[in-house]
């Protein structure tokens, strides 16, 4: 039967040091690497003698799941199905912000077509939690899996809890560098862009003996005209002129 109830750290004996995933996010080189990481400590964590633990991390993003990182091609493999079949136990978790516990898929009818699918694997027992990110942002969760019946008890979802609770800061932290590392790319990429323009406006000038407005006039009509990137006008422009390609220098 499954078990649905709101997210709150445990506090078992046994938990996951925070200093650990901080050296994680210290140790990695981006944030794939973390990612990975982390999915792979989890699955190492929770893991016991009798029974090991497959982990993946679910990703919502403009209302499209996938999985970031896993610890192995099963857990992907697992996570990829709920996808495929919009629905299962981590995407309740991550969409809801649920934990989500089936000790023993065989006796559940929550998700009927993914415990089928999941059991004809071998996996008996999942375990769902959601990571406590900030408003408006990504939604995400993290997925384990045990091929042993009721494996993930009450001392293991505590745990997880916990482990949970420690990484949201540093996967928080890690979807933040991303962030910034992506507006700082694109922004380069539009003062490059710009930058050739520049150089393009300058040469049409020089040839035309027109106004700054009037030359851009002419490359932006050259652009709509050959339905070619503006850019792309400029850069030919710029080489058709004897000036190469050109080079935005940041200091």
């Amino acid at each position: 039967m499954t078990s649905v109830r709101d997210s709150e750290p445990g506090t078992g004996s046994t938990e996951p040091k925070a200093l650990d995933l901080q050296d994680l996010l210290l140790e990695t080189q981006d944030v794939a690497d973390f990612l990975d990481e982390l999915a792979c400590y989890a699955a190492a964590t929770l893991s016991s003698r009798k029974s090991e633990v497959f982990c993946g991390i679910t990703l919502l993003r403009h209302g499209e799941a996938g999985t970031v990182a896993s610890s192995g091609e099963k857990a992907l493999m697992l996570d990829e199905l709920q996808y495929q079949l919009d629905e299962g136990p981590c995407l309740m978790a991550s969409r809801r912000q649920l934990v989500v516990h089936i000790p023993d898929l065989a006796s559940d009818t929550t998700f009927p077509d993914y415990n089928y699918i999941a059991m004809a694997h071998g996996v008996r027992s999942v375990l769902a939690l959601p990571f406590h990110l900030p408003e408006n942002s990504a939604r995400a969760g993290l997925n384990l899996y045990s091929e042993t019946a009721h494996a993930l008890d009450g001392g293991a979802v505590e745990r997880a809890q916990t482990f949970v609770a420690q990484a949201a800061k540093g996967l928080r932290l890690a979807l933040l560098l991303s962030e910034h590392s992506r507006t700082a790319e694109n922004l380069k990429l539009a003062m490059t862009s710009r930058t050739v323009i520049d150089t393009a406006v300058g040469i049409v000038i020089a040839q035309n003996r027109c106004t700054q407005d009037e030359a851009f006039a002419m490359i932006k009509a050259a652009s709509n005209h050959r339905n070619i990137k503006l850019r792309d006008v400029a850069a030919s422009i710029v080489e058709s002129a004897g000036g190469g390609k050109v080079t935005t220098h940041f200091a």
